[in-house]
C-alpha cells in the first residue's frame, strides 16, 4: 500500500498536463436566464450537509472514465469525476453542488486511485463490486469515522450517501444455461444484501440521507455497440467477456432487462422497510429512478455514455443547444 499510494499521489500531482479535465462528450451550459427573487424567496444557505459518501461498483469507482481505446486505454480510476461524490474542480457532481452551501464539504476525493483500490476519501467503492460485497466497503467507512479515522469529527454530522450497485450481479446472470439465475444473480438474494448494508450503514456512520440509485439494464450496452465495427469486434470477438449479459443470446439479454426491473422493485421495497424500521430523524433511504429510463441507445449521446475502453468510437457528435430539453425554473418551483 505505501508504494500504491505514492504512485498515486506522482500521478495525481503530474497529472493536470494529461488532457483529463473533460467528459468524453461535452455536456452543454444551462441556458435559463436569471429571474428576480423577492425577500420572501431568498432562503440563506445552509450546509447541513458536511460529508458526501459513495459506496459501489466500478462505476461509482470512476474506473478507465476517461479513456482512450486499447491499446491506449487508461485502466484507472478517476474518483474525482465520479457524478455521486466527485470533487475535481468544475465537474459536474453532487460534492460540487452541494459545495455552492457550504465550503466545509468533506469526503469528496479528488484526481486518481489505481484498479480494486480500495477507495479515496469516503468513495469507498471497489471496481467489480456486488450487492454481497458491501460490507467490506462499510467496514472502511466504520474505520474512517471511527477515533483513529480521519472523519471521527464528522460522526454525528449529517451526510449524504450514495448507494449504486446492482450491475455486476445483473452481468452474473447469463453464466448458467436454461432459465436458471444464480444466486448473486437472484433478486431476493440482492435484495437481502442490500438491505443488509444500509442496516450497517444506518447502524455504523451516524445521521445519513441515503440516495438509492436504480440500476439500468445492462444488456442495453449491446445495443450501444452495434453499428460500430471495432465495437462489434470488441463484444462479439472478446475471449474474456466484458459482461456476459451484455454479449449473450437476445433471450438472456430479454431476460436481464427483466432481472433489472426486479432489481429496482427490490430497491423500493427495501429502501420502504429500512424506513420503516429506523428513526427518521438520523436516517433515511430514497429510491432515485433516474436511470432506470435508460432505455435504449436512441439517446443523442448515444456511445457519450461510454468511455473508450468500453467501446466508445470517438466519433459522437455533441448535443447541440437546440436539442437540450432544459427545465428552467422559477421561484415558486423550489418551493415544491
Amino acid at each position: 500500500m505505501p508504494w500504491v499510494n505514492e504512485l498515486q499521489a506522482v500521478y495525481n500531482t503530474f497529472g493536470e498536463s494529461r488532457n483529463d479535465s473533460q467528459c468524453p462528450t461535452e455536456i452543454e451550459k444551462w441556458t435559463c436566464q436569471p429571474y428576480d427573487l423577492t425577500e420572501q424567496d431568498l432562503v440563506p444557505p445552509n450546509d447541513d450537509i458536511k460529508a458526501v459518501v459513495s459506496i459501489g461498483d466500478s462505476i461509482t469507482a470512476g474506473f478507465a472514465m476517461v479513456s482512450g481505446r486499447p491499446p491506449f486505454a487508461t485502466v484507472l480510476e478517476f474518483r474525482g469525476k465520479v457524478f455521486s461524490g466527485g470533487g475535481d474542480r468544475d465537474e459536474y457532481t453532487l460534492a460540487n453542488f452541494l459545495k455552492t452551501y457550504g465550503s466545509r464539504l468533506q469526503g469528496s476525493p479528488s484526481g486518481v486511485t489505481l484498479p480494486l483500490a480500495h477507495g479515496k476519501g469516503l468513495n469507498t467503492a471497489v471496481s467489480g463490486a456486488i450487492a454481497q460485497t458491501l460490507p467490506s466497503q462499510i467496514d472502511r467507512l466504520k474505520w474512517q469515522f471511527g477515533l483513529a479515522g480521519s472523519y471521527h469529527r464528522y460522526k454525528d454530522e449529517w451526510k449524504l450517501a450514495t448507494v449504486f450497485v446492482g450491475a455486476n450481479n445483473l452481468c452474473a446472470a447469463c453464466t448458467e444455461d436454461g432459465d436458471s439465475i444464480p444466486a448473486v444473480a437472484d433478486p431476493e438474494d440482492y435484495a437481502t444484501a442490500l438491505k443488509t448494508a444500509l442496516v450497517d450503514l444506518r447502524d455504523s456512520i451516524g445521521r445519513t440521507f441515503v440516495n438509492l440509485v436504480g440500476i439500468f439494464d445492462v444488456s442495453l450496452v449491446y445495443e450501444l455497440s452495434r453499428g460500430y465495427p471495432y465495437c462489434e469486434m470488441l463484444f462479439d470477438k472478446n475471449p474474456i467477456p466484458i459482461c456476459s449479459c451484455a454479449t449473450a443470446s437476445e433471450d438472456h439479454r430479454k431476460k436481464v432487462g427483466n432481472l433489472a426491473a426486479q432489481y429496482n422493485d427490490a430497491m423500493r421495497r427495501v429502501a420502504k422497510e429500512v424506513n420503516d424500521e429506523s428513526d427518521s430523524a438520523s436516517f433515511g433511504v430514497v429510491f432515485q429512478p433516474g436511470l432506470t429510463e435508460f432505455k435504449d441507445g436512441s439517446s443523442p449521446y448515444g456511445q457519450g455514455y461510454m468511455s473508450g475502453l468500453d467501446c466508445n468510437d470517438g466519433k459522437d457528435i455533441p448535443m447541440k443547444p437546440d436539442e437540450l430539453e432544459i427545465f428552467c425554473p422559477g421561484p415558486t418551483d423550489y418551493l415544491k
